[in-house]
């Protein structure tokens, strides 16, 4: 029996709170589900290997801009709800170009793997789709543009089932017409869930790798067998690149034990850098401002491959920030500009690399997409990218398939903390998909 412990590994670990004491017959049956063909060596997991869950969303138009979803009114917030709970999410977003009417919201349930149900009915109380009705034209700017808001649960649009979730936006009546998607989550909150990370030592890395482990002790009302729950983690928020653990490794007390094979820890993450457009003047990462030409356009300060970026103190992740950031103006929402804003990335020895550089971040829904590729610029030997942006406030990478230019990224990478989720999900066979019954934050070792 004991070799299907780890002895050591409380020890290691950092936990927002103590684990419960256990009882004999949750004992008996993690024992039997942990030591039935299960090796539980610290070395290595026990789940079979699986690549990194992607989060497929459709492609988001070029006239929708600044799509935000946050809870209640605190626009860093990621969008997690509990199930029945009070606060509602808001939605908010621009479409560029002259007033605009009505469009249209669907929602999708989706498994762990971001695979869509057939049908939502099973998973919402009311109607799969509503119409946005509240929207403003923007007032005094360059770019005309109408800005929306939408706020849910509603009298129109309930959840049954806790879970992953896509709300489209389309054209009024059209589904397949997409201007945009974005993931939410809906929680049970139910059970307790103990998070810590373990920070793994790795042959020529400068810096330990991030093994976070989840223990969750499930409600009575839900089964007690291991093989009906899963953890997938999220590092600072990216649900693009989401690693799930799928078998428990028996834990010395109630409930299941879920971490990532060392291969498939969270080594060193590529530097993110931090915007700010609340004020359109020459400062801190804003190089030169030309209002001469309509949009305006922000040159920002190259960003150098051998130094590190740098996030903002309180990190925004996928987020982005309007009206808590243009404090200058009474509704930015609809009185922000958009301007042209110039990315420029300087590689090492100011060379074109072997393959694509990729502008990313909360302005393309941290999605990496080939039309936000760069263009090379020889006599500056840099890599240049634009991007229309709204005022406020946005954090952004660069992406790359060139081994070397992400080796030299990762090298330099400021040891910043970074932030875990987990997401503990439950196989319902009566949905015939996978429920959201706890979600959790952590920090990691660094």
């Amino acid at each position: 029996m004991r070799a299907c412990f780890s002895s050591t590994r409380s020890a290691r670990l950092r936990y927002v709170r103590p684990v419960l004491r256990p009882t004999l017959v949750a004992l008996i049956l993690l024992l039997s589900a942990a030591c039935a063909g299960t090796d539980t060596t610290e070395s290595e997991s026990t789940e079979p290997h699986r690549e990194e869950v992607g989060l497929r969303l459709a492609p988001q138009a070029d006239r929708a801009k600044t799509v935000q979803l946050y809870r209640g009114t605190n626009e860093s917030a990621l969008p997690i709800l509990r199930l029945n709970g009070s606060q509602t999410l808001t939605l908010a977003f621009d479409l560029i170009g002259e007033e605009s009417g009505p469009v249209s919201v669907y929602f999708y349930h989706a498994d762990r793997d971001w695979n869509r149900d057939a049908s939502a009915s099973r998973f919402l109380t009311s109607f799969q789709s509503d119409n946005v009705l509240e929207y403003t034209l923007s007032q005094g700017t360059e770019v005309r543009y109408t800005h929306y808001r939408y706020q849910f649960p509603n009298e129109d649009i309930q959840f049954e089932a806790s879970g992953n979730f896509i709300v489209r936006v389309t054209e009024q009546g059209r589904e397949d017409a997409v201007l945009f998607e974005r993931p939410f989550f809906v929680t049970e909150d139910a059970g307790s869930l103990n998070l810590g990370v373990e920070g793994l030592i790795v042959t020529g890395q400068q810096q330990p790798s991030d093994r976070p482990i989840a223990r969750y002790v499930p409600p009575p009302a839900l089964s007690s067998s291991a093989y009906d729950y899963a953890v997938c983690f999220a590092r600072n928020a990216d649900f693009s690149a989401t690693r799930c653990a799928n078998r428990s490794r028996l834990m010395p007390s109630d409930g299941v034990e879920f971490e990532l094979s060392r291969s498939r820890a969270f080594a060193p993450i590529r530097s993110r850098y931090a915007l700010d457009l609340s004020q359109l003047r020459v400062g801190p990462r804003i190089e030169r401002v030309d209002r001469s030409v309509s949009p305006f356009q922000v040159l920002l300060e190259p960003d150098v491959a051998r130094f590190s970026g740098t996030p903002f103190r309180d990190p925004i992740g996928p987020q982005i920030v309007v009206n808590d950031a243009v404090t200058a103006l009474s509704r930015p929402q609809t009185a922000g500009e958009y301007v042209q804003t110039t990315f420029a990335f300087v590689p090492p020895a100011e060379r074109p690399v072997g393959g694509e550089v990729i502008l990313a971040g909360s302005f393309t829904g941290e999605q990496v997409r080939s039309e936000n590729r760069m263009r090379w610029v020889e006599g500056r030997g840099r890599y240049e990218a634009d991007i229309l942006l709204k005022q406020g406030r946005y954090e952004y990478f660069y992406a790359t398939d060139d081994p070397g230019l992400r080796a030299e990224m990762n090298r330099t990478a400021a040891p910043a903390r970074d932030r875990y989720l987990a997401f503990v999900y439950y196989r319902d066979i009566t949905l015939n998909s996978d429920r959201l019954v706890n979600v959790g934050t952590v920090e990691g070792v660094r």
